[in-house]
């Protein structure tokens, strides 16, 4: 934490209250995918839940020390929390910087089914370490049998998953992000912008539940995973199309990373 190994007493306010924010992202080799997007996200959400400026160089330089040992792809987790967070009055500031890794997956993710659930993020642009719904709502659905949660909004119409952004792939290849209050995900910004230079149209309209049998493919983005086919959204099939998702996660790793 800032730089420093972090104490129990540091880490007391983020595990009491859960008020912050973080991103999530891959190292290798010292270099980021999405870079600017990642630090255009902790601007947004520092100045949103603490009315401060992020110190941006300084954040990348205890970024590059945290992961510099690493020999392969490092999953990193920088969160912006206050230590001296207080629930009856929060204050501004700038916030403490938490960096947490973990090592990246080495084998793209399986195939997975879904089950939906009604529920709307609160302020759903920031990328808040608030995830108790999230995972209670992914919980629910494995006990269920199932491999993760769809959210849906009260009017049915489909958002994001748990910690992912999904979207649908048409019979004519055009690709379907859901318009809907959801968190922007990088991995999605990048396949928005990268998709078209490769030869597929992108647009972006409101899904409801009973337009998904218009989809035969459907797939989810995170940061972390990359591209992960869905092949089930409760009793609804998807056909998995391995040419397919190999062609998206092409087009998703041949973004340039950016050095630290």
């Amino acid at each position: 934490m800032n730089g420093k190994p972090a104490t129990a007493e540091d880490l007391a306010p983020l595990a009491l209250y859960g008020y912050g924010s973080f991103t999530s992202l891959v190292v290798e080799a010292g270099r980021v995918q999405g870079l600017d997007l990642h630090l255009q996200r902790l601007r947004h959400d520092a100045g949103t839940l603490f009315g401060a400026e992020v110190d941006e160089p300084q954040v990348r330089q205890w970024l590059r020390e945290a992961t510099a040992d690493a020999a392969d792809p490092v999953s990193a987790r920088i969160t912006f929390f206050r230590r001296d967070f207080a629930m009856g009055k929060p204050t501004d500031g700038p916030p403490d910087v938490l960096i947490t890794t973990r090592p990246a997956p080495s084998v793209p993710p399986a195939p997975m089914r879904v089950a939906t659930a009604v529920f709307v993020r609160d302020v759903s642009e920031v990328k808040h370490s608030g995830l108790f719904a999230q995972l209670y709502h992914r919980r629910a659905a494995q006990a269920r049998g199932f491999d993760d949660v769809l959210f849906l909004d009260t009017h049915d119409h489909v958002s994001e998953g748990a910690t992912w952004n999904i979207a649908f792939a048409g019979a004519d290849g055009e690709i379907r992000w859901p318009q809907a209050d959801v968190l922007p995900g990088v991995t999605m910004r990048l396949l928005q912008t990268a998709l078209p230079d490769h030869g597929y149209a992108v647009q972006s309209v409101p899904v409801h539940r009973g337009d998904m049998h218009n989809f035969p493919h459907a797939f989810a983005t995170n940061a972390v995973v990359g591209i992960r086919t869905i092949t089930a959204i409760d009793d609804q099939l998807f056909t998995p199309n391995r040419e397919l998702e190999a062609a998206l996660r092409g087009c998703w790793t041949s973004v340039p990373a950016q050095e630290l």
